[in-house]
């Protein structure tokens, strides 16, 4: 597991998941946060594990599912493809998406994050089943990664650990909603905020984080 408390430069951390609706709908509002934050904060994603289900969904699942993707694109403007309630026998498990964007971190780091939004695009935007190793490998070969590197990385017990790491970090952080952002100071993890937020909030969110910290000093 990563150790966070010794890292001595501030960071943001973001917990998320790449098949969170809201993490999905928060995607813009993330990016233009660490573009504006290049080069005064370091950036570090969590993954989450939003889902470990084994069962295929059923019509109660469904059901909440289709009004949580209704209320996240009515609140973000983000497109989704409604096709996929039209799929059957579907299992809602996310730790392969996980998987493959932790992988991703380990292949080519640069990438790690537009791994997790082009996955994030495949599933709601694109209706792919980004359960499936192949869907994913597909989507890795856009950052010039060979498919079958990717699936070696991917299947491998190796990165089964790592991807399990994330999530046990996320629930060392108490991410009981993702997404979640945290700044990390020192030996000091200050929560942001748990759940969706607009852009406007989340800046001052962070600006009076920052402030606080800056004032400690």
């Amino acid at each position: 597991m990563e150790k966070y408390d010794l890292l001595d430069v501030p960071h943001l951390i973001y917990v998320m998941d790449p098949m969170c609706s809201w993490c999905y709908g928060f995607a813009p509002v993330l990016h233009r946060i660490k573009q504006e934050q290049e080069g005064k904060l370091n950036f570090k994603l969590v993954l989450g594990g939003l889902r470990a289900n084994t069962e295929p969904m059923d019509a109660e699942n469904l059901a909440k599912t289709k009004q949580h993707w209704q209320d996240v694109e009515q609140v973000t403007g983000q497109p989704f493809d409604y096709s996929f309630f039209n799929r059957t026998d579907f299992i809602y498990n996310t730790e392969p998406a996980c998987r493959a964007v932790v992988a991703m971190r380990y292949l080519h780091p640069e990438s790690e994050l537009l791994m997790a939004e082009k996955v994030q695009d495949a599933f709601y935007a694109g209706n792919n089943d980004v359960t499936n190793g192949v869907v994913l490998a597909e989507i890795a070969s856009t950052f010039g990664i060979e498919e079958d590197t990717f699936l070696e990385k991917f299947n491998s017990d190796d990165m089964r650990e790592k991807t399990k790491q994330d999530f046990v970090i996320a629930r060392h952080l108490q991410a009981i909603a993702f997404p979640s952002m945290y700044l990390l100071n020192g030996h000091e993890v200050h929560l942001l905020s748990r759940g969706y937020r607009t852009y406007e909030a989340m800046d001052m969110l962070l600006k009076n984080a920052l402030k606080q910290i800056n004032d400690l000093k």
